[in-house]
């Protein structure tokens, strides 16, 4: 009998208890032995963690106990050895018996229901319970040991990023994961060349801990006042000597991930008032994509030890896939302030463009058609008298939308804009209102007019149409189009439309990539000016 199944029988424990619940991690295995709990560690070689020998498992046991009674002091009880009896069972000895076969890390077993994530998963996760997580994270954070800033920190940071994304396409099999991974490591080498300064500033102001490394909402509980988190990374030291708003990010993404992104604000903001510096939301959105990436690749490492064809390894392999895209959207948020201005005649697939970058970023989609009829009065489906198109309706329809656009950057800090901006006195009056400053980006769409033609056609017939133009306003205003001149080149992207919308996708972030990597974090050039 080998120790899995010896620990998986009740006779093991001194307790006795009527069963054990076994939990099976991609490193470890969980006994649930009555008011205990017992983890064993599973004998794996990985690129990022090494469980080889005995004596490494013993090690790693001592680290893990160690580590997390920063956090956890009373659940930490000590290292048990592990003895085999007969064919039958198992025995508990001390740590230092000759006769031990593996080691076992026992603790108190806690209520589950108690974690950040039960109380999310029921609906009874409240601000005040969040808020005292991110107190108790940046107290952690203030006493945890300082990491001392050698080299280049932000090659440090690069490396960790570069390491676990060649890990991730290790293990991706599907040409649609790679792709999506190589654009995620595009991003990160963009955002990580154009924020230098900040990491090594940070880094020389100490805020490089040893942290926890593993912040999940599953492994953080909360009951009554107390605050309390499992499941330090002891394997692997560089792991948690990480910038804290790295290890903060992975909580943020954690929630996120959980559909409980409306407390990721309340969180950041509680670790602030405590004192906690996890820097802006740009920098915590770019940690929280790496944490996403982590987490995918830990999904695809279980999908290699699980049986081809099953129920769990299709659910673990949709997992990853929704990592990703989670991460996509964290990577998203790292490149505000923005606001995307998706303009072009009608039918040239701006709103195609549009309605995908929206999906994409998770950001509001605002459209001159909709904010045109809104200000009319009419329903959108509704088709439209010809005046409601005047000069002047341009310029109340431009500037409302300029208006809602500011707002929104208020509120989420981006926005993706879908409209004509045909004329210069459009584009002027949708800056004039929008006034606040951020990075803009206008992605102008071209297609050749027999495309046009054949679009404004079929969509005359679609009964659930917004736009009132057809093929005769759409090449009319082809003509007559009016170029961006005032805005900057560097501001300004021109793409043909007729391919794919996956391709003109991957071009506009490519842009978006190049200037994260060239500009300051501080400024927000691309905003034409006006008189």
């Amino acid at each position: 009998m080998n120790v899995v199944d010896a620990l998986a029988r009740p006779e093991s424990y001194p307790c006795r208890p009527a069963a054990v619940q076994v939990r099976e991690t991609h490193i470890s295995w969980v006994f649930l032995a009555g008011e205990r709990a017992y983890k064993l560690k599973k004998p794996l070689v990985l690129d990022f963690l090494d469980y080889g020998t005995l004596a490494r498992r013993r090690q790693m046991c001592r680290e893990e106990v160690r580590l997390n009674r920063r956090l956890a002091t009373n659940l930490y009880l000590g290292v048990r050895g592990v003895r085999l009896v007969g064919q039958h069972a198992a025995e508990l000895v001390a740590e230092d018996d000759p006769r031990a076969v593996d080691f076992v890390v026992e603790m108190r077993r806690y209520n589950e229901h108690d974690t950040v994530a039960a109380r999310l998963e029921r609906g009874e996760l409240g601000l005040g319970q969040i808020t005292a997580v991110g107190a108790a994270l940046a107290r952690f954070h203030a006493r945890a040991g300082r990491v001392q800033a050698t080299g280049a920190p932000v090659l440090a940071v690069e490396r960790r990023f570069e390491r676990n994304l060649h890990e991730l396409l290790a293990c991706a099999t599907q040409r649609g994961e790679v792709g999506r991974v190589q654009a995620l490591e595009r991003f990160a080498h963009a955002f990580i060349a154009g924020h230098a300064d900040t990491f090594g500033e940070r880094a020389y102001r100490g805020l490089i801990r040893e942290g926890h490394g593993d912040l999940r909402a599953e492994h953080v509980l909360v009951t009554g006042d107390r605050v309390e988190v499992v499941d330090c990374v002891e394997f692997d030291r560089s792991l948690r000597e990480l910038d804290v708003s790295d290890d903060l990010a992975f909580l943020v993404f954690d929630l996120a991930a959980l559909g409980g992104e409306r407390f990721c604000d309340r969180l950041v903001d509680a670790y602030r008032e405590s004192g906690g510096d996890p820097g802006d939301e740009s920098l915590i959105a770019f940690y929280a994509t790496h944490r996403a990436l982590v987490r995918a690749k830990v999904a695809l490492v279980r999908v290699g030890q699980l049986p081809p064809g099953s129920s769990e390894l299709s659910r673990e392999s949709a997992r990853a896939r929704d990592l990703v895209v989670l991460a996509e959207r964290f990577a998203w948020r790292a490149r505000l302030p923005l606001v995307v201005i998706v303009c072009g005649v009608p039918a040239s697939g701006k709103s195609h463009l549009a309605h995908a970058l929206a999906e994409l970023s998770g950001l509001s989609y605002l459209s001159s058609d909709l904010a045109r009829k809104r200000l009319a009065g009419i329903e959108p489906r509704q088709a439209a008298p010809a005046d409601i198109y005047s000069a002047e309706w341009n310029r109340r329809t431009y500037a409302e939308l300029g208006r809602t656009a500011a707002r929104e950057v208020s509120r989420r800090r981006g926005v993706i804009v879908d409209a004509t901006f045909r004329r210069l006195a459009d584009r002027e009056a949708f800056v004039a209102a929008f006034g606040a400053p951020a990075t803009a980006l206008f992605v102008e769409c071209r297609a050749p007019r027999a495309v046009l033609a054949q679009r404004a056609s079929i969509r005359t017939r679609d009964p659930g149409r917004v736009s009132d133009a057809d093929v005769s306003v759409a090449l009319r205003e082809a003509r007559s189009w009016e170029p961006l001149d005032e805005v900057p080149a560097e501001a300004h992207l021109t793409l043909r439309t007729d391919r794919p919308v996956e391709r003109i996708v991957d071009d506009v972030m490519a842009l978006l990539d190049g200037r994260l990597r060239e500009l300051a974090p501080s400024t927000h050039p691309g905003m034409p000016s006006h008189q």
